[in-house]
Formats: C-alpha cells, structure tokens, sequence
C-alpha cells in the first residue's frame, strides 16, 4: 500500500470532503464520468446494493464526477443511491489520482480501495468501470484482516 493522494471534493451541498478527514474508515473511492454514462450508473448501483457489506467493513463509498454540487443534489437519475455523490471541479482530484488522461482531455473510470490509515490497497482505471463489486468486497476483507495482523 501507499499514501493516498489527497482528496477535496464537495458533496451535494457545497460541503467539503478530504479523505484526511475520513482517517479510521475505509474507502471505496469511485471516479465515474457522470449519470450520462450508462455503464457508471450500472457500476454505482451494483455497489450500492451491497450497502449493508460495505458498513459492515468499516466502509464508505464516494463516487466523484465532474458534476456540480448543485447538479449532484437534483440529479433524479442517481437520487436513489445512498452512495455519496462528490464534486471535483477542473479534474483537480482526479489529476491526481491518475483518473484524467490530460493528453486526450478525458476523464477515465477508477475504482480505489483506501484503507483506514488513508492508503491506497487495489486500484484500476480504464476504460469501462470496473464492476466485480464481489471481488472488492473480498480485496476489502483481505485489507481489513491484513491491518488487524499489522496492529497485533
């Protein structure tokens, strides 16, 4: 694992969101194009509909677009997720998560798994979101067991 970047986003409301400030909950950080792409909402509803596995897991889930705040909190095509819907203004936080392709000016799917302590464990951007929701509930168990080994 390593450091995460540093994440500041804003939710629906205009509230800021670092992962600094999220340090003893793990996080499945998902950088997605937007409700316009069929695919993200897939992804975001596959995961969402294992909320329940998630908390149990000590985890909190933040997808991040392009979106406004504004457009975020009226969006009624993901207004049933309870996953939290974060701003990223210019790319910013995806430039430095490596979710942005600066050379073709395009914003690439991620999916990220941040530990407790705020490092990154399993990553993977490309093309087509990543949607095996299983497998990171198992990679997030194996972090989790991993981290208890490492504090004993």
């Amino acid at each position: 694992p390593f450091a995460a970047p540093s994440l500041d986003c804003l939710d629906a409301d205009g509230v800021r969101v670092r992962l600094e400030d999220l340090r003893g909950k793990n996080v499945l950080l998902v950088f997605y194009l937007g409700e316009e792409c069929v695919h993200c909402m897939e992804q975001l509803r596959a995961i969402d509909g294992k909320k329940s596995a998630w908390e149990e897991q000590n985890a909190v889930v933040l997808a991040v677009s392009s979106a406004s705040p504004e457009k975020n909190k009226s969006s009624l095509t993901l207004g049933d997720l309870g996953v939290e819907l974060l701003s990223d203004k210019d790319h910013e936080n995806a430039r430095r998560f490596t979710s942005y392709d600066d050379f073709e000016e395009l914003e690439l799917h991620s999916t990220i798994l941040i530990d407790a302590q705020g490092r990154v464990h399993w990553k993977r951007t490309g093309g087509d979101p990543f949607a095996d929701v299983d497998f990171l509930l198992a990679e997030l168990t194996r972090m989790n067991v991993a981290g208890e080994k490492r504090s004993n």
